[in-house]
């Protein structure tokens, strides 16, 4: 297959809510150029684009999926992402990779909390957007109220430039506004007949049309003034005063159609080769090299080499590496440097997606997004540079997790394949937490949502590893409040021949928050050997991780050894380290245990209208509100609240704002826990094993 130059190149997202028909439009397209033979549909899991098992289980789209596809002698690489919340970090890292966007929304649903999401992050990154109006054969399709959505809840700046003909079961074409021609399809979609505009919509055409040419000239004060003299625009003024203003997003054009029926598709196809930025006019990146000083890379192929990897995906022939070329030209066959990570790495074939098929190109300009397989240091957000005049751009975004879970392997046999099987996954996946807590021995699974981390387990069921999940245990610590003095910690034992004695004297007190152990040696005149001194501070330390009330770690104390009794025979380091953990067992007892709970900081970012609803729940849960600030059209909450209250979270949010909101957590500190919250957690733990006589 032959490589594209960066002026024939147009790299496009498909954004929206989930169940929008984004996939089914990708699919239509395919179709219509000829990629694919057959019309690939969700509902029957023949998609071409939705193609792991976790994505047809659940007819939806979970990962990016890039096809190649081309039309009127430009090559579009289509990247379909994802439209649900738990997913939507790998869609907005692949959005990083395109020059422009199609918003698809659903006729009948209209504008949905991810279209505002999506939209917004493209809005960020400065790209040129459309708006497809999908799914005009469905019941309650409303073509006007979208529109109407669009223009208030989007941009102001969205404009018609197709109209339907007809809705819901009579939906038969589209009207081209800027031809002004009514475009009927053929059954299977692809051909298409023109023809005048009926009689019975000339009237809203040339409404719609008025209103296009007003919103076209007003982006344009050459045109403005055209306008102005002549009343109107010509054809040609029309179309270029169209394309200049969609490239520099002072308009939005939105179509119609139906992707299942194929029906306004090639007319969308049209537009996106005549309207949006081919790769040597998309936006230049900038990052930093060597030195830490910014570097810009403008989209030319004879710049030095810069590509992002914005995807590692599995594939038939071993890990491959989604790359999006910035600057200069990527060589199959050749050695690239990876600057991100300072190593040297040898590419093989060049791949271009395409849909059950592998091509290989020999080059890549600008643009292009290719695979490449087999990189052994490459990682999703890395930076390929040339060596000699490397830039390195900024890793994506990856929030912190929502939502945790304890993993636990049914099987013995599967302890060891699972942490390699969650780094396989992980590396896929960056958007997943995998942590070892040291205080529970748990390996924990962060994600976005319950949802994505199902997908995960289904994924490793695939690999033949079974898990349970649990909540988290989470991590207390255990501390005192008062002073015990003159505590006794003896160990004595006798076994026939050489026994076993050591007797140490301790006081206690609390000691600074965070301070862990102060251990005190205040022994005089040998009452303990100097040698066995570090022997009572270690038995006390070991005491304190096993805890002394729930099994919890202890810390933010104060132990001073003041005085001790020893046998010149039977003493000796270990009998010290048993007398030093029973000194301490006493000695916590008498200074007042309490349990210490940890606090996260939470920030909730939610619509005016569940300001209330979030604030009553999260005063319910024991937080304390922090301060509250206007963010657009959401409010952004600030609290801390305890980590116990906070594991489910995630599934209230989603349930009070419809969706809507979004939270981050981060560690904050450690609080005395209310007494009555502690005795039901000390209940419900395991009794802390009596040291042995």
């Amino acid at each position: 297959m032959r490589s594209y130059s960066e002026a024939d190149i147009r790299d496009v997202a498909l954004i929206g809510h989930g169940g929008a028909g984004k996939t089914s439009l990708g699919e239509a397209m395919l179709f219509d150029t000829r990629a694919v033979t057959r019309l690939g549909r969700v509902d029957d899991e023949t998609s071409s684009l939705d193609t792991e098992p976790e994505e047809r289980k659940r007819k939806g789209t979970i990962y990016p999926h890039i096809a190649m596809l081309e039309w009127q002698k430009s090559k579009i690489n289509l990247i379909d992402t994802s439209g649900q919340g738990d997913f939507l970090v790998d869609s907005l890292i692949a959005l990083g990779a395109a020059d422009a966007a199609i918003s698809v929304i659903g006729a009948s649903d209209g504008v949905q909390v991810y279209t505002e999401k999506t939209w917004h992050e493209a809005d960020q990154l400065g790209l040129p957007r459309m708006v497809f109006i999908n799914k005009m054969d469905r019941e309650r399709a409303d073509f006007d109220g979208v529109l109407d959505q669009v223009q208030k809840l989007l941009s102001d700046k969205a404009a018609a430039i197709t109209l339907p003909i007809g809705r819901e079961a009579s939906f038969a074409g589209v009207i081209d506004l800027v031809a002004n021609r009514a475009l009927r399809f053929s059954e299977d979609g692809r051909e298409v007949h023109s023809s005048e505009v009926p009689a019975e919509l000339q009237a809203a055409t040339q409404a719609a049309r008025e209103k296009l040419i007003e919103a076209v000239a007003a982006s344009d004060d050459d045109l403005m003034t055209r306008f102005f003299d002549a009343g109107t625009l010509s054809d040609a003024e029309l179309l270029e005063g169209l394309k200049k203003a969609v490239r520099t997003q002072q308009l939005f054009p939105v179509l119609c159609g139906s992707a299942t029926m194929n029906r306004g598709i090639q007319p969308l196809l049209e537009r996106i080769v005549q309207l949006l930025p081919p790769a040597a006019e998309g936006r230049v990146r900038t990052g930093k090299n060597r030195s830490d000083e910014p570097v810009a890379r403008a989209p030319r192929a004879d710049g030095p080499l810069s590509a992002y990897v914005f995807k590692v995906l599995p594939s038939e022939v071993g890990k491959m590496a989604v790359v999006r070329v910035i600057s200069g030209k990527l060589q199959a066959d050749a050695q690239v440097y990876n600057a991100t990570q300072d190593k040297a790495e040898r590419i093989g074939p060049l791949y271009v997606f395409s849909p059950g098929k592998r091509h290989t190109v020999p080059e890549a300009f600008p643009g292009d997004i290719v695979g490449i397989a087999k990189l052994k240091a490459t990682r999703t957000g890395d930076t390929l540079a040339d060596e000699k005049d490397p830039v390195i751009f900024p890793p994506p975004q990856v929030p912190a997790p929502v939502v945790r879970y304890a993993l636990h392997p049914k099987a013995k046999t599967d302890e060891a394949r699972l942490s390699q099987k969650l780094h396989d996954i992980a590396e896929e996946d960056i958007a997943l937490r995998i942590e070892h807590d040291q205080s529970s021995k748990e390996l924990l699974l962060g994600g976005c949502g319950p949802v994505h981390i199902e997908a995960t387990l289904d994924k490793l069921r695939r690999a033949g590893v079974e898990v349970e999940l649990r909540p988290p245990r989470i991590p207390y610590l255990e501390t005192i409040r008062g002073r015990a003095r003159n505590v006794e910690g003896k160990h004595k034992k006798q076994t026939g021949g050489k026994g076993q004695f050591g007797v140490c004297y301790i006081h206690m007190e609390p000691a600074p928050r965070g301070s862990g152990l102060i251990f005190e040696d205040a022994i005089v005149g040998g009452a303990i050997p100097r040698q066995f001194i570090p022997s009572v501070e270690k038995g006390i330390r070991d005491r304190m991780a096993r805890g002394g009330i729930a099994g919890y770690p202890c810390t933010d104390i104060k132990v001073t050894l003041y005085d001790g009794k020893y046998h010149d025979v039977d003493s000796d380091s270990r009998s010290f380290e048993m007398a030093g953990s029973k000194g301490f067992m006493a000695a916590f007892k008498q200074a007042q245990p309490v349990l210490l709970e940890p606090y996260m900081k939470i920030e909730v970012v939610v619509p005016e209208e569940t300001m209330g609803a979030v604030i009553g729940d999260l005063n319910n849960r024991r937080a304390r509100i922090a301060g509250m600030e206007a963010h657009g059209r959401n409010q952004v909450v600030k609290a801390v609240i305890p980590m116990a209250e906070s594991l489910d979270y995630s599934a209230f949010l989603r349930s009070a704002t419809g969706g809507r909101g979004s939270f981050s957590l981060e560690m904050s500190h450690y609080e005395e826990m209310p007494a009555h919250l502690a005795e039901k957690v000390i209940a419900a733990s395991k009794q802390v094993e009596e040291e042995e006589e």
